[in-house]
């Protein structure tokens, strides 16, 4: 948004601009899927809960 912002505010001249402007929100659009999978394997390397943290046991705790 910063460089959307600039592109209006400023309207640069560099040669190089129209292709570097966009860029953050490809960035944004490719580190989505990138989290959801690294989410996805830090989840499955997650040991199980252990017998005693299931609420189905928090009545006999006492």
């Amino acid at each position: 948004m910063t460089t959307a912002a600039l592109d209006l505010v400023a309207s640069p001249q560099a040669a190089w601009w129209p292709t570097v402007w966009p860029l953050p929100w490809y960035l944004t659009g490719l580190s989505i899927p990138v989290w959801a999978i690294l989410r996805a394997r830090e989840k499955a390397a997650q040991d199980p809960p252990d017998g005693d943290t299931l609420p189905g046991h928090w009545d006999r705790a006492a």
